[in-house]
């Protein structure tokens, strides 16, 4: 199987533990990079600083970092919280070498004109560049880009430092369907994905931001086709890093070492099924009796039985399972 590289989301490697202790979970469990909160930042920044922060990260061998999600970006009214936000990720984006800055849509009734959001974006995308990073939009089903789609449009609108992040629960949740997502988002603009996984429907009494928050189950674990998504998404030119985002009270009750490894394995499972898909068949199990392992069979002490060559195998044991692939 190939290799992949993996991104743990803020919520996936978030813990009580000191963050260099995080950091170095996240590595050990064999993620390539990780995705920073304004929390994490504000917090890096006020204590240790950003360039303490930067040598963790290469101490630890963290490739890929990502940083969001900013809001309220697009206001013109100036609130100093607002300004601290976007002051810290910027100044963070270049101080820790950011591969992307992530920002969300306005979730807020009656929501902003996208016009106004429009011309906030290009220059926010401006700055971005400006500082080495690229800007990417996360629609949300709450916002007022609330579909793949749309988002996908404005996006394509805007500055060519602009691009989509798709996060599967939030792209299957605003109703987009796998056709849907490869007719009506640009290659040109996908930047960024997320796995996660979920079930059928919303769990009841769970609003959509809850699920999101306390929903978010293992990849492979839940109802949806993720394997399904990752060829659409790859249909579509992206490859690398995957960004991986779990939740739910089970994981955050485990050791983060734990929970960060069997987030890896799960979301390296679902894109080993990805890859696999059109190849090869998997070999017909063998079905006539045989011992398990040759090598351990020892005939009945008290019969003697005639001399019998044994079949040769033909191919691993275990070829079945790993679907014909070394």
């Amino acid at each position: 199987m190939e290799e992949h590289d993996l991104l743990a989301t803020s919520w996936t490697w978030t813990g009580s533990e000191p963050v260099h202790e995080r950091i170095r979970a996240v590595t050990r469990a064999g993620f390539a990079g990780l995705s920073l909160s304004l929390d994490d930042l504000h917090e890096a920044r006020a204590t240790t600083g950003l360039a303490e922060l930067r040598r963790m990260l290469d101490d630890a061998g963290v490739v890929w970092v990502q940083l969001g999600m900013l809001g309220d970006w697009w206001s013109t009214t100036s609130r100093s919280d607002q300004e601290a936000d976007r002051g810290v990720v910027l100044e963070a984006a270049a101080t820790l070498r950011a591969w992307q800055v992530v920002v969300r849509a306005d979730h807020a009734v009656p929501a902003v004109s996208l016009g106004t959001m429009a011309e906030a974006w290009d220059r926010l995308a401006v700055q971005a560049e400006g500082v080495g990073a690229h800007l990417v939009l996360e629609p949300e089903p709450w916002s007022n880009l609330g579909t793949a789609e749309r988002a996908a449009r404005f996006v394509a609108a805007g500055h060519p430092n602009g691009g989509l992040l798709l996060d599967a629960m939030h792209t299957l949740r605003g109703g987009s369907t796998l056709a849907s997502i490869a007719q009506g988002v640009s290659p040109a603009v996908l930047a960024a994905v997320e796995l996660t996984d979920g079930l059928l429907h919303t769990p009841s009494g769970m609003t959509l931001a809850d699920e999101s928050r306390d929903g978010r189950y293992l990849p492979g674990t839940g109802a949806w086709d993720l394997p399904g998504f990752v060829r659409t998404v790859r249909g579509l030119g992206f490859d690398e890093p995957w960004g991986v985002e779990v939740r739910t009270p089970a994981l955050r009750a485990m050791p983060i070492a734990d929970a960060l490894r069997t987030a890896a394995a799960a979301t390296r499972a679902v894109l080993d099924a990805a890859d696999a898909h059109g190849g090869p068949p998997a070999p017909a199990m063998p079905t006539s009796t045989a011992p398990t392992s040759a090598v351990d069979y020892e005939q009945p002490r008290s019969t003697v039985l005639p001399s019998v060559a044994l079949p040769r195998r033909t191919g691993p044991a275990t070829s079945a399972y790993r679907g014909g692939h070394d």
